[in-house]
């Protein structure tokens, strides 16, 4: 298991609790917007008419079968969910399979029910945004599973299951450890709890498999602070969509193109684009964040692993590979 080394910028942030404010809100300390301005977000709204867009991409689904398998596998289920079997844990990423809030439309059909899905050990939350922590769903999901978040998710949920975790602290059990670690977003679910909560990404590690999971995160410096305390990782999973328009968006939602370049900052070995798929968050095309994330790799020398919602990569000889690469 990897051990935090040397001090670096975020690092002396975290331990000088810099991300903290009195109030009990939090801050990215390195940025000085907390939030995008509400009449910018209404501005955007009212300038045009966001058309329909019809998905032109695949949704699969996945063979309980196959995600109970005991090999290291991974499965995108839309948006920013991720199954993920681990050491023979089930862990569950950002899990929401309906629309967001009651009232933003899904596009796509979840690959899976929540309820279809295997008995879940861990589901982790990246922060409190409606579109990435449904907690109606967690009825749904089977198992009998440990909830592990950044801080102030008990503000909204109260469980003795909940972990909360500030930056770099972790939580260690089973053969697994999950680091949190700082992004460059926000948090929000009513008129008045902006901040209240804290946002992560999530390293998860066992034996020599280290995975990146980014939750909602702008492009920073962070992500080469990260690869360098942290680095490699054998697989980040990153947002790439939402990101249109660029003067909205940039400084909480990377474009595929910056997705590819905090996966080199990582230094990952394999980068799948996520935060796409099942939603019109933004302007641009469903199908785009993928299309546009493989062209920036493969111009950039960074494996790319598109995944398909309801597709599986398992682990096999030193890589993740599609399902059908892999002899069973």
């Amino acid at each position: 298991m990897s051990q935090i080394p040397s001090k670096s910028i975020l690092l002396e942030f975290a331990l000088a609790k810099a991300h903290h404010l009195p109030n009990g809100r939090f801050r990215n300390p390195w940025f000085q917007k907390e939030a995008p301005a509400l009449h910018k977000i209404l501005k955007w709204k009212l300038s045009h008419l966001i058309l329909r867009d019809r998905p032109r991409f695949p949704v699969l689904k996945p063979a309980r079968s196959l995600l109970e398998r005991a090999n290291p596998l991974v499965c995108f289920l839309g948006h920013n969910t991720i199954f993920l079997r681990l050491g023979g844990s089930n862990i569950l990423f950002d899990p929401i399979f309906s629309h967001i809030g009651g009232l933003i439309k899904r596009h796509t059909p979840p690959p899976l029910l929540a309820q279809e899905l295997p008995a879940i050990n861990y589901v982790i939350y990246s922060h409190t945004h409606r579109d990435h922590c449904d907690l109606g769903v967690l009825k749904k999901i089977p198992g009998n599973f440990k909830i592990i978040a950044p801080l102030g998710l008990s503000r909204y949920l109260r469980t003795s299951n909940l972990v909360e975790l500030d930056w770099f602290e972790s939580l260690e059990e089973a053969g697994l450890r999950f680091t949190a670690l700082p992004l460059q977003h926000w948090s929000k679910r009513g008129l008045s709890d902006t901040n209240y909560s804290l946002w992560a990404g999530f390293m998860v590690e066992i034996e020599n498999l280290k995975i990146f999971l980014g939750g909602d995160t702008g492009y920073f410096f962070g992500f080469k602070e990260i690869g360098n305390l942290f680095g490699p990782f054998e697989l980040a999973f990153l947002p790439a969509g939402a990101f249109l328009p660029r003067w909205l968006m940039a400084p909480f939602h990377m474009s595929p193109e910056e997705a590819v370049k905090a996966a080199l900052d990582l230094k990952a070995k394999q980068a799948t684009p996520i935060h796409w798929g099942a939603y019109k968050l933004g302007d641009e095309a469903l199908d785009a964040p993928p299309k546009l994330f493989k062209l920036a790799a493969r111009k950039h020398g960074l494996k790319s692993l598109i995944l398909y919602p309801g597709e599986i990569a398992l682990w096999h000889k030193g890589a993740f590979h599609h399902l059908e690469m892999v002899p069973l």
